[in-house]
């Protein structure tokens, strides 16, 4: 049986909305992982200028912290890491949550034409009862578009919220040090007199306000990391549970529809 035009043209707008979808996810994805990189890039750029500028100011020898500063590096780095796999996984928790409803939502509507075209192919040969039997399927299917246009914005929303928190989060807890360092323009005699007072004060001073308040701000995060990731597992958690709740409402509300 030849199919009808208006068949085919539903099904081709369908498997473009389908590409678009798609598209959209890559491009939502993409945007994301290269935020997480270019982040994770300029901490560590900016963690090692801070200590590379302070080293000049105070006439350090980069050399004789290698060891100390390679190590607190190291750990700077993995609890990066951990705080930003965190945000890796709770987007790709969202976006399977978001694809399951544009694939549920995508089925609804194919239904709905089904129910459609049937009941306009036996509008004039079956009885009142049949028809109405069909006018409950499409107004079923109605309703569950309708739901996960619903559910679908609030994947979206968190997905947006995912990458908005992220930022802000990281940067509160990974302070970009760049920012920090207050080099001023100093005279000829004044670098002179700074590099006579280093001679005395320079280490002792390069430890106080450069190595101790990069020890302090490791602890800190270290104490302060597995709340967060805990935190963020139970939001992630909770989220998804009313994701699924309102999945399985809006199954419930369409078998009672038909």
């Amino acid at each position: 049986m030849e199919k009808r035009k208006s068949d085919v043209f539903f099904m081709d707008k369908l498997v473009e909305l389908n590409e678009l979808e798609i598209k959209k996810s890559k491009v939502l994805a993409a945007i994301f992982q290269k935020t997480i990189s270019e982040m994770e890039k300029k901490k560590i750029q900016s963690l090692d200028a801070n200590f590379e500028e302070q080293a000049k100011f105070y006439d350090q020898y980069l050399e004789d912290y290698e060891k100390t500063y390679q190590e607190m590096k190291n750990r700077y780095e993995e609890q990066l890491s951990q705080i930003l796999e965190q945000y890796q996984e709770l987007f790709v928790n969202l976006y399977l949550e978001l694809q399951e409803a544009e694939c549920n939502q995508k089925i609804a509507i194919t239904n709905w034409k089904k129910s459609y075209d049937i009941k306009q192919e036996i509008l004039d040969k079956a009885n009142s009862s049949m028809i109405e039997e069909y006018d409950r399927k499409i107004q079923a299917c109605i309703q569950k578009k309708q739901n996960y246009d619903i559910i679908i914005e609030e994947c979206e929303k968190e997905l947006e919220k995912c990458a908005t928190q992220m930022e802000k989060r990281v940067n509160s807890l990974f302070q970009d040090k760049s920012s920090q360092v207050f080099l001023t323009e100093i005279s000829f005699l004044g670098k002179i007199m700074n590099k006579i007072k280093n001679i005395f004060t320079g280490k002792s001073k390069f430890n106080t306000y450069v190595m101790e308040p990069m020890k302090v701000e490791l602890e800190m995060i270290e104490t302060k990391l597995p709340d967060i990731i805990e935190n963020m597992e139970q939001e992630m958690v909770t989220f998804v549970a009313k994701i699924k709740q309102a999945k399985a409402e809006t199954n419930q509300i369409f078998e009672q529809m038909i």
